[in-house]
């Protein structure tokens, strides 16, 4: 059975996203709590431009500063609560975000043990390291820091879009335009964006495996002074994995420029409109400045979600590395060990051999057979030397 971990499929990110759900189930309670915080946190947001309109309209040019003070005071209690909310959701999230990293690696490693020794031939041990460390912790990182801002970013963007129509539905339409355009990027450079991080996790793990293979057989290394070769092959892992962080890199930085600058573009279009507006007398100041407060909230979280979908698109190309190990379907019989049937235990006496190989038979994938009716025993107590084709020797000492 072919277990070679780069030819496995990749599922598609609405696949992706429901089975790394999956693993949120048991935080429902918390989410629900989080949920809850961020929607007061958005509420919060959104109220206070409008008065701090209000009370420009109403308190500062008309000169009742009795009731500006009051206001002041009603804002100042709204930002100490705002504060708070800020301060619950990276609580809540963080820990969440924890709870799912502990149950994900440990899935990840439940799998590998179920596997047979052909899943371990085809793939090397660093790359599995980095699939189980560093890939769980890309997305560990998303579910525990990103979605966060992603969700608070996505309830300030609906309701700064909901106060710009509703104060004024020709300006507030205007002003929204950038971000249709914005909305048509994401969508055509996402699978970009999503393939680069991809093949920069593949070379961080080939290199992690370079680094584990080189290490584990060093002594070997010195033995038959071969550091020059295994020096050449770290320095085209390690070439190819720069290679691939750089395009990753550059990948994930395009967001930002390019929502900045329709950002900058819907500001301008406030400015200008909403100057026209108050010359011909359907504006006031007080409510130009809501608007521009309002038009800030709705591209600000744009830009913010700029590196967060950068973020998403590296979790979602981890995620794949995760998941093809975890979707395997292993051919090694479990047996099962108990009092009841003896399976597993056994029973060393004086002279019984500690390790015995009774007709073996070993191929590798594709039907190159390397072992054919093995038989021998290994006694306690003696040292034994297996020398492969290669040259390389193997000793154990059996206690």
């Amino acid at each position: 059975m072919n277990y070679d971990l780069k030819l496995a499929p990749k599922s598609s990110t609405k696949a992706a996203l429901k089975k790394m759900l999956q693993f949120l189930r048991p935080e429902k309670k918390q989410l629900v709590i989080a949920l809850l915080v961020m929607i007061l946190n958005s509420g919060i947001t959104m109220l206070t431009p409008y008065l701090i309109g209000y009370t420009i309209d109403h308190y500062i040019q008309t000169g009742q500063y009795h009731g500006l003070m009051v206001y002041c005071g009603i804002l100042f209690g709204l930002y100490l609560i705002w504060a708070w909310t800020e301060y619950m959701q990276t609580e809540v999230m963080g820990s969440i975000g924890q709870r799912m990293l502990y149950s994900l690696r440990n899935e990840v490693f439940g799998k590998l043990q179920s596997l047979p020794v052909s899943f371990f031939n085809q793939n090397k041990s660093g790359d599995l390291i980095a699939r189980i460390n560093n890939d769980t912790d890309k997305v560990n990182q998303f579910f525990s820091q990103s979605l966060m801002r992603f969700i608070d970013s996505v309830f300030a963007m609906t309701g700064a879009m909901i106060f710009l129509l509703s104060i004024n539905l020709k300006l507030g339409s205007a002003t929204l335009v950038p971000g249709v355009f914005i909305l048509l990027f994401v969508l055509l450079v996402s699978p970009w964006v999503k393939k680069k991080n991809a093949v920069s996790l593949n070379r961080s793990g080939g290199l992690s495996g370079e680094i584990q293979e080189s290490l584990h057989n060093f002594k070997t290394i010195i033995a038959f002074n071969r550091r020059d070769y295994f020096r050449r092959r770290f320095k085209n892992a390690n070439q190819e994995n720069y290679k691939a962080a750089l395009h990753a890199g550059l990948a994930n930085s395009i967001f930002v420029p390019v929502f900045a600058l329709f950002s900058n573009l819907a500001q301008l279009i406030v400015l200008t409109y909403g100057i026209y507006l108050i010359s011909v007398g359907q504006f006031t100041i007080g409510l130009l400045i809501s608007f521009i407060a309002y038009a800030q909230n709705f591209y600000q979280p744009l830009r913010q979600l700029a590196a967060l979908w950068a973020s998403f698109q590296t979790a979602m190309a981890a995620w794949d590395r995760i998941s093809v190990i975890i979707e395997l379907k292993a051919d090694l019989q479990q047996l099962p060990v108990g009092e009841d049937n003896n399976i597993g235990v056994v029973d060393i006496h004086k002279n019984a051999p500690v390790i015995e190989f009774d007709h073996v038979f070993f191929e590798y994938p594709g039907g190159k057979k390397v072992l054919k009716d093995i038989n021998f025993s290994l006694q306690k107590g003696k040292t034994y030397a297996l020398v492969g084709p290669t040259g390389v020797a193997k000793q154990q000492r059996l206690h």
